[in-house]
């Protein structure tokens, strides 16, 4: 079995070389570096275009005009797929009209668009995979619009407008937190039949979704890095299930059946929602300390490279381990595992700071609660106890993890896709 695996591998390393050395390959490759790096300044510059607006065409009702701090905040909310709730959110924007909510929707699309296709053309050149730039875009292009649809029409009517329904089901595929109308309660159909799901496809990552869809319609088997990924989705969710139940045990045992069933069904939620969809069907108040400690474990984990989930991703700690394990038994490691050890450095630099300043500029906030808002920002979660109604810097010092959250990930994909790194599962 080791040497059937071993020969598979050296035939599709071959193959990734001998399509890397075409002079078609090295034409694909430029052009999605350009196409890369106009659409991160496109998204950039919308980011600053919209908190510019938010802050001065006033898309708020009167009395609740938008702070520059906030205006910066609530657009690097909305374009890092984040999704906190805010005091003054989307329902104060949408007493005041249409203008805010859409301009908000737009800003998720742009999120998602540039999460799936930068990561998404990275991915490609990682694992050669024989697809060209134009069919990274169109897969991602499609892959958001036919998501958004069908989820919308699986959640329209039951009280909900249409905007509403595409704008729940856009949240959902993004990993965003954003939210128009009432939220579903914890044990609702929609939760576990649409929006979960949607989080959960988006989080697998575009290389995922391009080659299950090829395999639907016969084409080659599944790559090592997407038969990974499905089985650490597994795996993560079924081992999350299992220690945020143990940990709500002392809730659910004096309250009969019903409470049992509620437990589960939180629980169950939680261990795909905290990774990280952030989607607002539960607080984490309803937890015990020790479960919302592992609230924020999972919340840093996060799901999948190339999509629109964030975090440190599943794949990053395989990758890690596979380091460990190569140096115990006096193997070289490969060059992956010391992308994977730098990036889990950065980020865990980044919580670290992130935190430090949160507790100097907010002393009179708790320490924990800070450091649930710091977990939730990096991790683009958007999950908080109550909304968010920090200002001036502590606003700021968000934001800069949000956009840490969603940009880092994406540098560590290209500096693999541009190093000898022997990756046969991505990171970052």
């Amino acid at each position: 079995m080791a040497a059937t695996d071993q020969r598979r591998r050296g035939s599709r390393t071959a193959d990734a070389l001998d399509y890397a050395a075409s002079p078609a390959a090295g034409h694909g490759a430029g052009t999605a570096g350009w196409v890369a790096l106009g659409l991160l300044v496109a998204y950039l510059a919308a980011m600053i275009a919209v908190a510019i607006l938010l802050h001065v065409a006033g898309v708020s009702m009167r009395g609740n005009e938008t702070t520059w701090d906030r205006a910066v905040f609530t657009s690097v909310n909305a374009a890092s797929l984040t999704g906190f709730q805010q005091t003054v959110g989307i329902r104060e924007m949408s007493a005041a009209g249409w203008r805010g909510p859409a301009v908000l929707l737009g800003l998720t699309f742009a999120g998602s668009l540039m999460s799936l296709i930068l990561g998404g053309l990275a991915a490609a050149r990682v694992l050669g995979m024989p697809h060209t730039a134009g069919q990274i875009v169109w897969a991602a292009v499609s892959t958001v619009l036919l998501t958004t649809v069908a989820g919308a029409a699986a959640l329209s009517g039951a009280g909900r407008t249409i905007f509403e329904a595409v704008f729940q089901s856009a949240s959902g595929f993004a990993n965003s937190g954003l939210w128009l109308g009432q939220a579903p309660s914890i044990t609702s159909a929609a939760v576990f039949l649409v929006l979960l799901p949607l989080a959960e496809l988006g989080g697998l990552g575009l290389p995922v979704l391009i080659e299950a869809t090829d395999r639907i319609f016969g084409g080659p088997p599944l790559s090592r890095h997407s038969r990974t990924v499905l089985t650490l989705t597994g795996w993560f969710y079924l081992g999350a299930l299992i220690v945020l139940v143990v940990a709500q045990t002392p809730v659910a045992l004096d309250g009969g059946w019903v409470a049992w069933r509620n437990t589960l069904c939180s629980c169950s939620a939680a261990a795909i929602n905290t990774r990280s969809a952030g989607l607002p069907i539960q607080s984490p108040a309803a937890f015990t300390a020790a479960g919302q400690w592992l609230l924020m474990l999972l919340m840093l984990i996060g799901a999948a490279p190339a999509g629109t989930a964030a975090g440190l991703k599943t794949t990053t700690l395989l990758q890690l381990g596979r380091g460990v394990r190569d140096a115990l038994q006096g193997r070289t490691p490969q060059r992956v595992a010391g992308i994977a050890a730098v990036w889990a450095g950065s980020y865990l630099l980044a919580l670290f700071i992130g935190v430090l300043l949160l507790v100097s500029i907010e002393p009179q906030t708790q320490a924990d609660r800070l450091l649930f808002l710091a977990c939730s920002a990096l991790g683009n979660v958007g999950l908080s106890h109550d909304p968010v109604s920090n200002t001036g810097p502590g606003l700021l010092v968000l934001s800069g993890l949000m956009l840490f959250g969603r940009l880092g990930p994406l540098a560590i994909l290209w500096w693999t896709a541009g190093a000898d790194s022997g990756a046969d599962v991505l990171v970052g």
